[in-house]
């Protein structure tokens, strides 16, 4: 039984604390060992695995967090009680070590599914949203792993599976070398024990005599080096026994014959340098020749660069020395040189931005002594994907953002068809909810299931993959004409209706999308061609104030403008200062019908109305439109006045959830008018609104019209 004392020394004894953080770090610590009180529920007691990381160095708040992270603690100490005696920051952390530790999901019938392995490592960082989680999960699985010979056979064999081909390839990736041959060597154990006892005997020395052999090494490279006036940074490792077994089975060598079983890297500051510090090693001790390689002059494929020498040392025993300057290191280390993308094969679903990420942290860690940097980096993992689990555990990569009809359409696209439902993590959740990585997702579907054309309605989040919109654009593109007609008539009226646009002529908007017949036109929307965010777009274009002006009157101001020679000029509503340019697509001229689309990088470019590249957007494009003018007046007095008609079944809270749409899409309100019948329980909202003519009313409608119980939403603009 440790005391409070005791284990404080074994875990604080290198920081320097107040008295207050002295209480804290001492609360943690009676915490973790009040664990041995109650029954066993996990398998390591959290006072290990904070021993562990307080060998890394780990800061004085990850090591509280690890403490009191005992799956023991969590009936007793939930998470409020967590918040309320260490704050928010340690909450968060114990939050999302519990929530590691609870993921079981590795199958190790899939051991050999190198795709599943890479998504599973993938998932797991990126449900990582601090580092030092990781690192506490990752010393959390060396605990387990010391104490695994008291287990049987079979989950000896799990627990080393998985430890090898998921969390070994982790600490690999962060950089974390003292955890990462401790977790390599343990799992070797168990999974290979006659070749790890074969090994270990003939290595014949312990790890510790290997360690002070390579520091006397160091010590006498780093007297030459100095005495010779050149700058250097040495580091050195004795081979573990996992990494000696994986060079002996690649080289299909014995283990004498293998020279690298100590190893040195020196980092220089120029490639000259790496050559005199070559030159003195080399006058210094004899040399294994056919183990000399010079990767500096001829580089490996991958770009890999760097002198290896083998010497023969101290006691006639092997070296391998490393020399390279920074730049070589760091292209190795983080470049397209990096050791780990060609040891562990995980090629497959590369992640750009989480690897960006590791990248960052691994040399944050490598540059730093300081615990602190734990701090500096704790949200530097971000991920492009996020990674969803079916009921069969398998992962599945979807883009940031996907709902489950993604999902279900990655998966298959009849499952999508027939999708009319889906259970998130055993619960129900509309099509629209937004996953998150680690989710488990199961679709629900009817047997002869289509496709909604609302699916592709981008104002309503159902789809966010231009892949799955595809694929139910196709499937609508296979029904016959005269059902498409009639869908794209009926979706046109209702549209029209919305906005309260009957006074414009259907042959108009038929014309601003390049369609000869109105047959033609409403085929295209009942295909999905045309979506329905374009066709509001488009509506709303013909109604707003500005444009109620006559072309007589809009193009005369421009003569007056071109009589002094002045270019044409468009404004962004709202946001007058912004560089605005005309697109060479489709030359609008200061009579047309314009609209913005923000570039990346070269402000606003000025498109027609009905310019094919317009029309022709992505669903993630669409939201790159901004509303321009040619009226440079207009484009800085934005505001206009509209009437919404809200039809409702009446509820408790139905004005409230209206009232906070309108402020969550930055709306005001002016006027309201209700009249509710008792009798049928229904209600009719009159509301005037202050809106800009960035405000696209399209995505207005659609915000209140999903609002429960609301029946029907129209708009007509003054």
């Amino acid at each position: 039984m440790n005391s409070i004392q005791t284990l404080y020394n074994e875990v604080f004894k290198d920081f320097t604390l107040t008295d207050e953080q002295k209480k804290r770090c001492e609360l943690a610590c009676a915490m973790a060992l009040e664990s041995e009180n109650l029954p066993e529920k996990g398998y390591v007691r959290s006072y290990s695995v904070a021993k562990i990381l307080a060998s890394l160095k780990l800061d004085e708040e990850t090591l509280i967090a690890t403490l009191i992270s005992d799956a023991n603690l969590e009936p007793i100490y939930p998470p409020e009680n967590i918040l309320e005696q260490f704050g928010e920051s340690t909450a968060h952390l114990v939050e999302g070590i519990r929530k590691l530790n609870k993921f079981k999901e590795f199958d190790i019938e899939r051991k050999s599914d190198d795709v599943q392995n890479e998504r599973l490592r993938q998932m797991l960082l990126a449900m990582t949203s601090d580092i030092r989680i990781m690192i506490m999960k990752l010393a959390y699985r060396v605990a387990r792993l010391r104490e695994l010979k008291h287990e049987t056979d079979e989950v000896k064999h799990l627990i080393a599976a998985e430890t090898e081909l998921i969390f070994s390839p982790l600490a690999n990736r962060l950089g974390i070398a003292q955890l990462k041959w401790e977790l390599e060597d343990l799992s070797f154990r168990y999974l290979h024990p006659e070749e790890y006892k074969d090994i270990a005997k003939q290595l014949q020395s312990k790890r510790s005599e290997r360690e002070a052999y390579i520091q006397t090494v160091l010590e006498t490279l780093e007297d030459m080096l100095k005495h010779h006036k050149i700058e250097a940074k040495i580091s050195g490792r004795p081979k573990h026994i996992y990494s000696i077994w994986k060079k002996m089975k690649r080289k299909r060598l014995p283990i004498e014959e293998l020279y690298d079983l100590r190893a040195v890297r020196i980092y220089v500051n120029s490639v000259q340098m790496c050559y005199e510090t070559l030159g003195l090693i080399h006058s210094r001790w004899n040399y294994v020749k056919r183990e000399f390689d010079d990767y500096i002059t001829t580089p490996k494929e991958n770009g890999y660069q760097s002198i290896h020498t083998v010497i023969i040392g101290p006691e006639g025993k092997t070296v391998e020395i490393q020399i390279r300057t920074p730049e070589m290191h760091h292209s190795a280390e983080y470049g397209i040189a990096a050791h780990w993308r060609y040891k562990e094969d995980g090629r497959n679903d590369f992640d750009e931005n989480l690897e960006r990420s590791i990248a960052n942290v691994r040399q944050m860690l490598e540059n730093s002594d300081d615990p602190g940097i734990f701090k500096e980096i704790s949200t530097e993992l971000q991920s492009k994907h996020i990674y969803i689990m079916t009921p069969q555990n398998e992962i599945i990569t979807l883009r940031q953002g996907a709902t489950p009809l993604d999902f279900a359409y990655q998966i298959h696209t009849e499952l999508g068809h027939r999708c009319r439902g889906a259970k998130v993590n055993g619960r129900i959740q509309p099509l629209s909810y937004g996953l998150n990585t680690g989710d488990k997702v199961e679709v629900l579907t009817i047997k002869n299931g289509e496709p909604s054309r609302n699916w592709l309605n981008p104002n309503l989040g159902y789809l966010t993959s231009s892949s799955a919109r595809n694929k139910v654009r196709n499937w609508f593109n296979k029904q016959n004409k005269a059902a498409n007609i009639t869908t794209g008539e009926a979706l046109f009226h209702r549209e029209i209706k919305r906005l309260h646009a009957e006074s414009i002529p259907e042959s108009k908007f038929a014309e601003r999308f390049k369609h000869e017949t109105l047959e033609a036109f409403f085929e295209d929307i009942g295909k999905g061609r045309i979506n329905e965010r374009q066709l509001t777009n488009v509506i709303q274009s013909e109604l707003k104030p500005e444009r109620n002006q006559s072309r007589q009157q809009r193009s005369f101001g421009f003569k007056e403008i071109n009589k002094s020679n002045e270019q044409a000029q468009a404004f962004v509503i709202g946001a007058i200062h912004l560089t605005t340019h005309l697109a060479p697509c489709c030359e609008p001229k200061p009579y047309d019908d314009i609209i913005g689309f923000v570039t990346r990088g070269r402000g606003v470019t000025v498109h027609k109305h009905d310019c094919q590249n317009i029309l022709n957007l992505s669903h993630d494009d669409q939201r790159r439109l901004i509303e321009v003018s040619w009226d440079k007046n207009q484009a800085e007095q934005p505001s206009f006045n509209a009437e919404m008609l809200i039809i409702a079944f009446d509820r408790k809270g139905l004005l409230r959830d209206i009232m906070s749409t309108l402020t969550d899409l930055d709306i005001n309100l002016i006027a309201s008018q209700t009249q509710t019948n008792t009798q049928e329980n229904s209600v009719n909202m009159n509301l005037t609104l202050e809106l800009d003519y960035a405000t696209n009313l399209g995505d207005l409608l659609d915000s209140i019209e999903i609002i429960p119980n609301v029946e029907s939403v129209s708009i007509k603009t003054e």
